[in-house]
């Protein structure tokens, strides 16, 4: 048998050893194209040389999009894309819309997120929703985009009414509910230049806080739209003559009374109608965040021509910024990811400076170090993004922003002509208006867009699907006002013009 034959034992064994090692080779050149495959390496099958790749994920609104990387056409959105490294022209198309496009460069072993481009149409179909003998007073929407309130026009300052419109049925026809603010809520209504202004929505979307500015002095008036009857005047309700107020965590059942005369800064309990003795003093401009952080400006123990910028910790209290005295100041803070990011600077300053977790450093007796700056002259405006991956600095045409996800700065100048500050679209995108049309574009000041005719500073607001843009424009007849709803579908995703609801 062939088993006893040594020379044929031996024979067999060789070869089970050679069929053990070519296993092997087999699974240790598979495991490394593997770990190369995963770390973004490929072959190049026609030249036979390593390819370092990297990953990119493409989607859109709306979605369908078709996708170019430097006019080769790669799919459409949503789409995962193993790429050799290099730089890249991104463009995105889509039948009834504007092409959005950027470069983009994709290094090796890195994933990268265009996730956030919005395609407007070319030519948006307008729906009138109502006429206004004249520009609105104030046009203000609910954090949570489903309400819009349009000031009535009125002649008598005393009578203060709102049109609300529900944003989720602007695929049909509405007549808008009105709410009235209770009579005699307001004072001083017979004193020239009586005006209302929006301070803040809060977050459960029914209360407003409003500044009712007359001439010679201004007071403060909690709005409940839900329920109008339980409106309120600040002033009246604690017996105070404050110069600001401010939500305390986006609630109204308590708030921050600022006195500037007394530098003072307060909290009032507005279930009990009481306000505390001052907390702080010697401030100059404050911001609150939640109920236990606030940032503020103080010359209290300064030299001549700065002040500092501080924060207040539930008590304690660390400096931040030294700054140069000003006009203005431009502190806020937002959280983003698991990080705090404090933002600090003035009119006297040609910077604003960023600060990382400050209160780790201050609350171990260490000093708070700007990790970078954003060089804006003479900025007006400060802003975090919706979903706070970006801030943003402005000064007329000059912005500056930063991207917390990427460490990228990004400064530059926008040409067109811009009707007032822009504001936050969304978590990518900034709004306003430019030679009386609804102006935006990216956070980089890419894909600029005139969308539509506006005589609104703000641009407008969108539903809370993105699908409307609500604004106003003047009507033919040179005086009345037109709330418009510009859908931002086209092509197969329009659906039917608006049908009455029933």
């Amino acid at each position: 048998m062939d088993f006893l034959d040594p020379k044929k034992k031996r024979n067999y064994k060789i070869r089970l050893i050679i069929g053990y090692v070519l296993v092997a080779i087999a699974l240790v050149l598979a495991t490394v194209v593997l770990v190369y495959g995963a770390y973004g390496y490929s072959i190049n099958t026609k030249t036979g040389s390593v390819i370092q790749n990297g990953l990119l994920f493409v989607d859109s609104k709306p979605g369908g999009a078709t996708i170019y990387l430097n006019s080769q056409r790669h799919g459409t959105t949503s789409a995962r894309l193993v790429l050799p490294s290099g730089n890249y022209t991104l463009k995105l198309t889509k039948t009834g819309y504007r092409n959005w496009q950027r470069s983009i460069s994709l290094e090796a072993q890195t994933i990268d997120r265009f996730v956030y481009p919005f395609l407007f149409p070319t030519k948006p179909r307008v729906t009138n929703l109502k006429t206004y003998v004249s520009v609105p007073p104030l046009v203000t929407e609910t954090p949570d985009r489903h309400w819009l309130l349009v000031q009535l026009p009125n002649s008598d300052p005393s009578v203060v009414s709102f049109d609300q419109f529900d944003t989720s049925k602007l695929d049909q026809t509405q007549s808008p509910t009105v709410v009235n603010l209770p009579a005699g809520i307001l004072t001083n209504t017979d004193l020239p230049d009586n005006s209302l202004t929006e301070v803040a929505w809060s977050t459960d979307n029914s209360h407003l806080l409003l500044k009712h500015g007359y001439q010679g002095g201004s007071e403060f008036i909690v709005f409940n739209r839900s329920v109008p009857s339980d409106s309120f005047n600040v002033n009246k309700a604690l017996k105070i003559n404050p110069t600001d107020v401010e939500l305390r965590n986006d609630s109204v059942s308590q708030l921050y009374i600022y006195d500037a005369a007394a530098e003072s800064l307060s909290v009032a309990d507005t279930t009990k109608d009481v306000v505390d003795k001052p907390f702080l003093t010697h401030v100059l401009a404050f911001k609150g965040y939640g109920t236990s952080l606030i940032t503020y400006v103080t010359d209290n123990k300064m030299p001549a021509g700065q002040v500092q910028a501080r924060i207040w910790d539930n008590g304690p209290t660390y400096a931040l910024a030294t700054l140069a005295a000003g006009d203005h100041y431009l502190i806020d803070a937002a959280q983003y990811q698991s990080d705090w990011y404090y933002v600090a600077g003035s009119s006297g300053n040609d910077h604003i400076f960023l600060y990382k977790n400050p209160l780790s450093s201050l609350t171990a007796g260490d000093k708070a170090l700007s990790f970078i700056s954003l060089r804006v002259a003479g900025a007006d405006q400060v802003g975090f993004s919706a979903n706070t991956r970006f801030v943003e600095a402005e000064s007329g045409q000059q912005f500056g922003v930063y991207d917390f996800e990427t460490m990228t700065r990004y400064q530059y100048t926008v040409q067109a002509a811009l009707a007032g500050p822009m504001h936050w679209m969304d978590g990518h995108r900034l709004i306003g208006a430019s030679n009386g049309q609804v102006f935006v574009m990216d956070y980089d000041g890419t894909n600029q867009q005139s969308l539509t005719i506006t005589d609104f500073a703000l641009g407008g607001y969108f539903s809370n699907d993105y699908n409307h843009l609500l604004t106003t424009a003047p009507a033919s007849d040179g005086t009345s006002v037109i709330l418009q709803n510009v859908d931002m579908r086209a092509g197969t995703d329009l659906p039917p013009a608006p049908s009455t609801s029933s």
